[in-house]
């Protein structure tokens, strides 16, 4: 188990390093409209969905967020570059941390007793989103029964949203 939690640690830690390519975030400028897929124990639902990426200045996009359903009113935020690393400012005090891993804008940030995994990329003509939402607190723990022993905490996933945005 051991090599296998120093390769984990190692590709964490590794995937800290920004890889972006040049054209980010110019290529993913536009106003971009889908459906987000919301899988929950409830079902699923569907919901239009749309994001507006547009420049204010040299380090700076809007970055609106609309699920366009009831009570639900656009996430008006801005894309900010600061030296080689990237935020989302939401405008109300609240800064989330971008990495770039794999081609894609990562997050991870927790609300409310759950941990938000985010992920966009493009491809293709498609920008691409993905929100994983998992339980902080551990629904059950394992202890393993070898000569290392180790706990393993388990975690409810409480709901995965996937979208494929275009641009209009």
């Amino acid at each position: 188990m051991k090599p296998l939690l120093t390769l984990i640690i190692l590709l964490s830690l590794s995937s800290c390093l920004i890889a972006q390519t040049n054209d980010f975030p110019k290529s993913w400028e536009g106003n971009w409209k889908g459906e987000i897929n919301i899988f929950s124990a409830n079902g699923k639902h569907l919901v239009p969905v749309s994001l507006v990426i547009h420049p204010i200045d040299s380090d700076r996009w809007s970055w609106t967020l609309h699920y366009e359903a009831p009570n639900q009113t656009p996430r008006k935020y801005e894309l900010v570059k600061e030296k080689e690393t990237w935020k989302i400012d939401e405008k109300n005090g609240i800064v989330l941390p971008q990495q770039f891993i794999g081609g894609r804008m990562v997050s991870s940030f927790s609300v409310g007793g759950n941990l938000l995994i985010c992920y966009y990329w493009l491809e293709e003509d498609a920008l691409h989103m993905e929100i994983h939402v998992v339980a902080k607190a551990p629904s059950s723990k394992s202890i393993s029964e070898t000569e290392e022993v180790f706990e393993v905490s388990n975690h409810l996933i409480g709901a995965f949203q996937k979208a494929i945005l275009y641009r209009k």
